[in-house]
């Protein structure tokens, strides 16, 4: 099959020779316009590409790597290729031919062929996509070189493509996803668990088919399209050569460090009590959660906390002060934001790179780290969980609420804030519980998604009867707080006040108050569990002799858990920057 393309492409060859007046725009016009009139270069293009490399004995080496790789029959198919070759001697022979297979194949053979013919005559510079999808230079001007590479011998002309004698091996510059390999550096973790999510798939449409095989199709040249799940995961496209970004790679020590540390995070239960709030009183129902896999579950979160936030994009943000460093000494920058938008204010980015080693890659950079990887514990893996009050998705009930039990949610502009209120709203809403009636006092419980097993300290936001209206009371709120939790045997503990700060809390009738409620220990993490949640019960506790010092009413902005080292970090550093999560 083969051998009868080839003789009928050298008939038309000759053909088109024949013809070249009337054909000026063929193949053998091509020549005649590009090459002298060289009898042994006129003579290399009635053989294929494979047949002049094989032939020359300047070229064994490179014919031995090529045979090794399947690449024979693929330079020797009608397809138009152009490939420079290097010169016996020009490169480490033995180093290439001790790689893998895929190693040789995608690093070194298809390094150095492309599609098309790429003469070289007169003033060349061009950008020439490898077969291996590397972009390389190509130019010169009566001498020639690709990628710095210099051309010994150029246009050796061949019935399907181009030969250049090349005298040198073209470096392979990888991309940052193929840096993620375990042969360069002590990177095996990372690597190991990104290529999990390897796809690999064939692509027929651009594969050269061979013959037909016992009834099934066999491939002379076969391209492959390959994936990960984890790109459009993590919105961190990789593999492609003309993208731009960084990404920080912990060493196998550091790997193995973040990962006891992030996993303390992650206890879970085989099996839990979860109590569903969306009724009051009696009618409420205690379901019993089983986790089938508690072990596959954890070590899939703690993967997935230790890689989601190691990628930037360069092209974007303060992130452009990535591709411009020289290394990662004194790196200095307002924020750099990952591509799963988690952002990193100044202090935390100039850690995160502390004593890493920066490394150009064809699509940007990889950040090796030494023996740590310098994230803390609050930026990614255990972050402040800010529950916005107003948010329907979080509030599991209420009882005593006007409105047929639905609390009202309010906005509030800037332009609409009573000036004479101090503090600000997050998210510009609040979430306003109107008791029933003034004899009564409402009440609302909240689910906490996301919670890890850790202690967290917790937090209120209170906004004041005046945020909008100065003619509003100016009376304080009462109230009480609870807590509802499986505790670590799984055991739903209802209406725990055991951890609280105060039996009751007071806030401030003339400012957004940030109230601190108390310490909380979550014995075991929710996260990742699905649709269960702890939650918190909040009432209004006026009594009726208290009504003429107390707002029954409760305008609640937020729920806070900040972890408690945040929460201590913060006071020891009070002019901290970091970035608050929402829910």
């Amino acid at each position: 099959m083969i051998t009868k393309s080839i003789k009928s492409l050298i008939a038309a060859r000759r053909l088109c020779c024949g013809a070249a007046a009337a054909l000026a725009l063929t193949a053998c016009a091509d020549w005649d316009d590009h090459y002298d009139a060289d009898q042994s270069l006129l003579d290399s293009q009635h053989a294929t590409i494979w047949q002049n490399i094989s032939q020359n004995s300047n070229l064994s080496q490179f014919a031995e790597l090529l045979k090794k790789a399947g690449y024979d029959q693929v330079l020797a198919a009608p397809q138009t290729f152009t490939v420079w070759a290097p010169v016996n001697g020009s490169f480490d022979y033995n180093a290439v031919a001790a790689m893998s297979n895929d190693r040789l194949l995608t690093e070194f053979v298809e390094n150095h062929i492309a599609r098309n013919n790429y003469p070289a005559s007169g003033t060349v510079a061009q950008r020439v996509y490898t077969l291996n999808e590397k972009l390389m230079l190509f130019g010169g001007t009566g001498s020639y070189a690709i990628q710095g590479v210099g051309i010994d011998k150029p246009n050796v002309a061949a019935a399907n493509g181009t030969v250049h004698l090349l005298n040198g091996q073209i470096p392979f510059l990888q991309n940052i996803y193929e840096s993620l390999n375990n042969y360069e550096y002590p990177i095996d973790s990372i690597s190991n668990y990104f290529h999990n999510f390897d796809v690999r798939k064939l692509n027929e449409l651009k594969s050269v088919q061979g013959p037909t095989l016992n009834g099934e199709i066999t491939y002379l040249d076969s391209i492959f399209d390959e994936n990960n799940e984890l790109f459009t995961r993590y919105y961190a496209y990789v593999n492609r050569e003309d993208s731009n970004y960084s990404m920080i790679v912990p060493t196998n020590e550091a790997w193995r460090k973040a990962k006891a540390t992030v996993s303390k995070y992650f206890n879970y239960l085989p099996t839990f009590e979860f109590m569903e709030n969306t009724s009051t009183g009696a009618d409420r129902k205690k379901v019993s959660v089983n986790i089938r896999d508690v072990a596959y579950l954890k070590d899939s979160v703690v993967n997935q906390m230790l890689t989601e936030n190691l990628f930037f994009n360069n092209n974007i943000y303060d992130n452009r002060k990535l591709a411009a460093a020289d290394a990662a000494t004194n790196f200095s920058c307002d924020s750099l934001y990952s591509t799963t938008y988690c952002k990193l204010y100044a202090e935390d980015a100039a850690r995160l790179l502390e004593n890493t080693r920066r490394i150009a890659k064809s699509n940007g950079y990889v950040w090796l780290t030494d023996d740590s990887l310098r994230m803390r514990t609050w930026t990614v893996w255990n972050p402040e969980l800010r529950i916005e009050a107003e948010n329907r998705n979080v509030i599991a009930s209420s009882v005593n609420v006007a409105n047929d039990n639905e609390p009202a949610r309010v906005y509030v502009t800037p332009g609409t804030q009573n000036p004479d209120v101090k503090g600000q709203l997050s998210a510009n809403a609040y979430l306003d519980v109107q008791p029933v009636s003034q004899s009564t006092n409402p009440g609302v419980v909240f689910y906490l998604p996301n919670v890890r097993s850790t202690t967290y300290s917790l937090y209120l936001v209170t906004v004041p009867p005046v945020i909008t209206n100065a003619r509003n009371a100016t009376k304080p709120y009462r109230f009480s707080v609870t807590m509802g939790y499986a505790d670590a045997t799984g055991k739903n503990e209802d209406n725990d006040r055991s951890w609280v700060a105060e039996s009751a809390f007071v806030s401030d009738s003339l400012q957004v108050d940030t109230i601190y409620l108390g310490d909380f220990t979550f014995p075991m993490a929710y996260y990742g569990t699905g649709d269960y949640y702890p939650y918190l019960r909040v009432n209004s506790a006026v009594t009726s002799r208290e009504r003429a010092n107390y707002d029954r009413n409760l305008r609640i902005d937020c729920i806070i858990l900040r972890p408690k080292e945040l929460d201590d970090y913060l006071k020891q550093h009070p002019g901290y920057k970091y970035d608050t999560g929402l829910y």
